[in-house]
């Protein structure tokens, strides 16, 4: 039972960091501040990642050094991926 509440939970969790991450970084036009935000998002999101994966699934714990690449990979690749919205468009 706790391996599919571990799933759900960890889901769950990626849903609304993907959900949030999709409305705050499209509209930063700046690479640095975008890369800034991602990183500094990315870092406790993968130790919040970790402690379900630890609690619920029975997975090793990770260290700073293991969240912090995780997060420049991730970090570097939103940055790049995600493009700025124009200002006077009618997109939301």
């Amino acid at each position: 039972m706790l391996t599919v509440l571990g799933f759900v939970a960890h889901f769950a969790f990626l849903w609304t960091a993907a959900f949030v991450l999709n409305k705050t970084v499209p509209r930063l036009a700046n690479m640095a501040c975008r890369f800034a935000l991602l990183f500094v998002l990315c870092v406790p999101l993968n130790f919040i990642i970790n402690w379900f994966n630890v609690r619920l699934l029975g997975y090793h714990k990770m260290g700073w050094t293991g969240a912090s690449v995780i997060a420049l990979v991730l970090a570097t690749f939103g940055t790049f991926y995600y493009s700025p919205r124009p200002r006077n468009s009618d997109t939301r």
